[in-house]
């Protein structure tokens, strides 16, 4: 259809009035959605030079033990091994560890899990490594060994550590909890199981390293923090940071332990075996070995004790939580931070009490994973939720409406609530899209073989690093002669779309369409640090950082224009790539003018952005304050028809609404909304890495079941709501992690409706449900 040229000017005009808004809540495609729909993605594992080595890791067979001796002469006289690495073969420090130095890259003297690594051999080919593990003799004294972290914390436990099992104590102190109790007409009381869950990321955690002829090393692999696997090789080869660079090759999931320790085992082992062998080594960890050496979601014991008045109104909580940290701390030390802070749910209790645990067991090790302890959190305060609903034969929306933060109202902490909490319209959204009500009253008078219920969960997500680390971000911006735009950052991207959104950003604030843009690939010669790619913080944060860098660049670009055009800067408005002045689009220059002329004049058209989140104050000690700049929050109803004759249930629907203050991307929110909702509904019937006295039974994708598309349920709602938050760039929130929290506690309360009591363990399989169902006198 053709265009007059007078509609052609009022569009521009109209643009023009969006101001930076111009491309903001537009569902633009992916900058990189061709050329992975095409295969075109270069992995690590594409990009192998014609002499590379191949490594294979040797794990520890025992779950605690003293070594007694690693005999390497069988496996190095092996054909085509070139080389079997031990702790004897690391030049500097034998630590590969995020936050407590407590575990070494290769294990000496002790083993504390079947996750540690011995050795490892390199080869000319994959199979001839990997039969050479076999030939490695690792001799062990065998050491009592302790599982539960329950009976790790007490006094006479076996010591994994000689400091003590318990890695970190989080506390939060509200009120006066004892109080509480004595002023509530009824206490609840319920224990809650998690159980380990894997990330099972489609590409497993690999590294290539290339050595360079001045003596130093390029990285290239599959990760989330270069600039930390940067800091972690240069470390273990006691090199000066600048002898390592590390480039984040294309990366297929993550989900977490790609931002944890994982990466710097690989990465460094790969560049050990680079710096000794004089060639390029591939260490790409095999399926097994990622389930078993890779850090896991931590398994959690939960007990919640809950005052509450006839009427519904909660009075206390009080919480326990006790993670299961495997034989080392990881990022796991703040995994329960964030899980304290969440435990008692998104409501408004005055009078609070809460104990987290870290604690180290002989289990293999658990850290970083999609939700950092909300999922655990969350399915057990929702789970309660519905526990004192029935005690007071009250429906559980009616709980949850009456108790549930609004602006106005308080966390667990005492964060005021502003109106930039969006709780409220989230409930009302799904219950609304899914007709809770009728379907309550409806589910109520059933009887029979095969039964259905409609469940309830809800959510507060505190944004970012928070209380975690210092959150800031950098961003690059270049442009080329051709006008083409190069953003670069050390954030980085693994299927969630969030750098591409970053380009939204710099392209909305620029007025020139997201086609002109390059994403370069993270590279820490070129990228400043920015922190981790975790915590969903990319758009909040590194937004800001984006937004800051595009508006340095529209100046420059601007004042160019402003010569072309014969008028002051003020005047002129840039949409759609094409510079104007304002109220006359009719005088227009092109950003390829701009640029051009930008070049002859000397303007120089390379910017780097940045942004610091500003500081979150809250008592150590107490717990109290604001541990987060802002909240995501949501809302999701889970439709189950279960089978009480069998236990087999499924999800007939399931309705989500999150809060995430501004949609930069709609689509791709939506898409988070969809990904993080089917791997909670995996978490929540399903997953489980199960462990016998130590071992990992089931480290492979036969036995370790994930969900598939005969799962997913048959009808899916996302809902975006949208009530601007107060950092987050242009109000946005976060959104990549919470999806994966709410599916569990939804189901559980939607299969506890339909039978008349919940499971209170997860997963929650077809087993479970049958036993309850007996209990119950149902089948």
């Amino acid at each position: 259809m053709s265009v007059s040229v007078e509609e052609f000017i009022g569009e521009l005009q109209r643009k023009a009035e969006r101001g930076e808004l111009l491309y903001i809540g537009q569902s633009l495609r992916r900058i990189d959605d061709l050329e992975k729909v095409l295969g075109k993605p270069i992995y690590t594992n594409d990009l192998l030079p014609r002499e590379t080595l191949y490594a294979r890791l040797v794990l520890s067979k025992q779950p605690h033990a003293i070594l007694k001796g690693i005999g390497v002469a069988r496996a190095i006289s092996y054909p085509t091994v070139k080389a079997v690495l031990t702790y004897q073969d690391i030049p500097g420090e034998n630590i590969s560890s995020t936050i407590i130095p407590d575990r070494p890259l290769f294990a000496f003297e002790k083993v504390r899990s079947t996750g540690d690594i011995v050795a490892a051999v390199i080869a000319e080919n994959e199979r001839r490594a990997a039969e050479a593990t076999e030939l490695v003799d690792v001799q062990y004294e065998p050491l009592p060994a302790v599982f539960d972290p329950i009976e790790a914390m007490k006094p006479d436990a076996p010591k994994v550590h000689s400091e003590g099992n318990v890695i970190k104590h989080m506390k939060v102190r509200k009120g006066d909890v004892e109080k509480g109790f004595q002023d509530s007409d009824i206490i609840v009381e319920n224990t809650f199981r998690t159980q380990f869950q894997d990330a099972v990321p489609l590409e497993a955690e690999t590294a290539l390293a290339i050595p360079r002829d001045n003596g130093k090393l390029l990285i290239i692999g599959s990760m989330q923090t270069p600039h930390h696997v940067q800091a972690a090789v240069a470390r273990v080869l006691g090199r000066p940071l600048e002898d390592i660079e590390v480039i984040q090759a294309v990366t297929g999931g993550a989900f977490g332990p790609k931002s944890d320790e994982p990466p710097y085992d690989v990465s460094s082992i790969a560049a050990l075996g680079a710096i000794k062998t004089g060639r390029p080594v591939l260490m790409s960890m095999t399926r097994k070995e990622s389930m078993i050496a890779h850090t896991k979601r931590h398994p959690a014991i939960i007990h919640h004790k809950t005052g509450v008045k006839s009427n519904g109104r909660l009075v206390a909580s009080e919480v326990q939580i006790v993670l299961d940290g495997g034989a080392y701390a990881s990022l796991g030390v703040l995994v329960i931070v964030r899980a304290t802070f969440h435990a008692n749910g998104p409501y408004d209790i005055p009078n609070v009490k809460n104990d987290g645990y870290k604690v180290y067991t002989n289990n293999t090790y658990t850290g970083s994973f999609r939700g950092f302890g909300a999922p655990q959190a969350i399915f057990a305060a929702e789970a309660q939720m519905d526990e004192i609903a029935r005690k007071l034969n009250m429906d559980p929306l009616d709980l949850r409406l009456m108790n549930m933060l609004r602006p106005g109202s308080r966390t667990s902490t005492g964060q005021l609530m502003d109106d930039s909490c969006g709780l409220p319209e989230c409930v009302d959204a799904v219950v609304s899209a899914s007709n809770y009500r009728e379907k309550r009253r409806e589910y109520s008078q059933q009887s029979g073989k095969v039964r259905r219920g409609i469940g309830i969960a809800m959510l507060h997500h505190g944004n970012a690093l928070g209380p975690e680390g210092n959150d800031y971000a950098y961003v690059h911006l270049s442009v080329e002669k051709n006008g083409r735009v190069h953003l670069g950052t050390a954030l980085t991207e693994y299927g969630t779309g969030a750098v591409s959104g970053l380009a939204q950003i710099a392209a909305s604030v620029l007025g020139i369409p997201l086609d002109y843009f390059v994403l370069d690939r993270p590279d820490t010669l070129a990228h400043h640090e920015t922190g981790a790619t975790v915590a969903s913080r990319v758009t909040a944060i590194g937004g800001n950082a984006a937004r800051d860098a595009a508006m340095k660049l529209k100046e420059r670009a601007t004042a160019v224009a402003a010569r072309l055009l014969g008028v002051s800067p003020s005047d002129v408005r840039i949409v759609d790539g094409l510079a104007f002045v304002s109220g006359n689009p009719k005088r227009t220059v092109s950003w390829e003018e701009v640029v051009r002329a930008a070049y002859e004049s000397g303007v120089e058209l390379s910017v780097i952005g940045y942004y610091m989140a500003p500081q979150c104050v809250w008592d150590q000690e107490t717990g109290l304050g604001s541990p987060y700049n802002q909240y995501t929050f949501g809302a999701a109803v889970a439709e189950v028809e279960v089978d009480v004759e069998t236990g087999q249930y499924r999800v007939l629907n399931y309705y989500v609404a999150f809060d995430v203050g501004k949609a930069i991307n709609p689509k791709n929110v939506i898409g988070q909304l969809y990904g993080g909702s089917v791997q909670g509904i995996g978490y929540a019937m399903m997953e489980e890495l199960v462990h016998v006295n130590g071992k990992v039974v089931n480290p492979n994708l036969k036995d370790y079941y994930i969900p598939t598309s005969m799962d997913v349920p048959e009808r899916m709602v996302p809902i975006i709501v949208e009530k601007p938050g107060s950092m987050g760039v242009y109000g946005a929130k976060i959104i990549a992690e919470p999806p994966i929290v709410l599916p569990a506690p939804a189901i559980r309360n939607a299969i506890m409706n339909a039978i008349g009591d919940g499971v209170n363990d997860l997963p929650i399989t077809a087993e479970k449900v049958y036993r309850k169902a007996k209990e119950l006198g149902l089948g």
